[in-house]
């Protein structure tokens, strides 16, 4: 294998035994290029983030520095601004040469619940090194809700592969000249919305409702309850403002989308990295990875808005409609992925603007 894994190898090393659960892997966890990563039922709330040294597990981290021990083997509530460490169900015996970065699930993204993945011996959070062999780690940190969570949860994903290659400029370039990876209002983007190798893409601000800002709320948000919860009891609506300066107050959580629409080609997945310092300290996202046949349907490339996760640390922020907000990389499958995002009803495929996650009322 060479490039990210795709559907079909992520099968191959589930079934290889390089990828194992004592739950089994069930079926729904294969995305077509990603990998669900579930909660276990060891739980350990810490004073503070903590990562593995070389040589060092990060079981016996938790269990040292644990403040409290938690069984998720039922529903047990995560409170606010605390840090808890939860053992993922998944093992790995990566082959040589081949190694997994992790993120969050575009659901765990849209609640506010930060998520970061430990290996052993690895001093790097998301980072699972080639080869690598034993358990699993998560860091949940709930920003704006208190949440219930239970194992079986799936709250992260992790893509595999084998000498990633991620495209570059010249490369980008290319592609979109030949075939458009991203459209604004139908008609292709101009080059130059490519710049290091990225598709640079902005705030719409040119609708009635703009997105959702959390509120402060006494009501913990159940992970197991998808479309159970009332919007307005978790997050106000943003509207357009008339002067169309729109202010986002430091340390809210606030859902927007994308003037722009991409499309994630069959060979190709996608990355909404972290944006460019110098366009104001904030965080853009939480989930970042986007699925080969994100923008397509019924076999059209037409793309669809991407929905970000902003949260302004340091000071407020003034944002304006075509602000550069985010940034979209693409990397190489090591085949023609034939099950596309949205084949088998994913729940963001048809969002068409600022959307809550799937744990809301539609």
């Amino acid at each position: 294998m060479q490039g990210t894994a795709e559907y079909q190898d992520l099968m191959r090393l589930v079934a290889d035994g390089a990828i194992a659960s004592a739950a089994g892997i069930a079926p729904g966890q294969i995305q077509p290029s990603s990998l669900d990563l579930t909660l276990a039922e060891e739980a350990y709330r810490l004073p503070g983030s903590i990562l593995p040294l070389p040589g060092e597990s990060v079981a016996g981290l938790a269990r040292q520095l644990a403040l409290e021990r938690l069984d998720l083997s039922r529903p047990a509530c995560l409170a606010r601004n605390q840090v808890y460490l939860v053992r993922l169900r998944e093992e790995l015996a990566l082959p040589h040469g081949v190694e997994a970065y992790c993120n969050g699930k575009s659901s765990t993204g849209r609640v506010d619940l930060a998520t970061r993945v430990l290996a052993d011996g690895t001093p790097r959070y998301d980072r699972v090194p080639a080869g690598y062999r034993g358990q699993l780690w998560i860091e949940l940190i709930p920003r704006s809700f208190h949440v219930i969570a239970c194992a079986g949860v799936a709250v992260n994903q992790a893509i595999v592969f084998a000498r990633r290659q991620v495209l570059g400029q010249a490369e980008m370039l290319a592609r979109h000249a030949a075939a458009p990876m991203m459209f604004v209002d139908g008609t292709a983007s101009a080059a130059d919305s490519i710049f290091d190798g990225r598709l640079m893409m902005t705030a719409d601000l040119d609708r009635e409702v703009l997105g959702f800002v959390a509120k402060p709320t006494h009501l913990p948000l159940d992970l197991t309850g998808i479309g159970r919860h009332r919007p307005d009891d978790f997050f106000d609506p943003v509207r357009r403002p008339p002067s169309g300066w729109l202010f986002l107050e430091q340390n809210r959580f606030y859902i927007l989308a994308t003037r722009e629409r991409i499309v994630v080609p069959p060979d190709l997945a996608c990355e909404m990295v972290p944006f460019e310092a110098t366009a104001g300290e904030f965080r853009a996202h939480y989930a970042g990875f986007f699925d080969p046949g994100w923008g397509i349907r019924d076999g059209r490339a037409v793309g669809a808005p991407a929905v970000l996760e902003v949260r302004p640390h340091q000071d407020g922020l003034i944002l304006r409609h075509g602000q550069p907000i985010c940034a979209m990389a693409y990397e190489v499958l090591s085949r023609p992925c034939g099950r596309l995002y949205g084949d088998c009803g994913n729940t963001y495929a048809t969002q068409d603007g600022p959307r809550l996650s799937k744990h809301f009322v539609a």
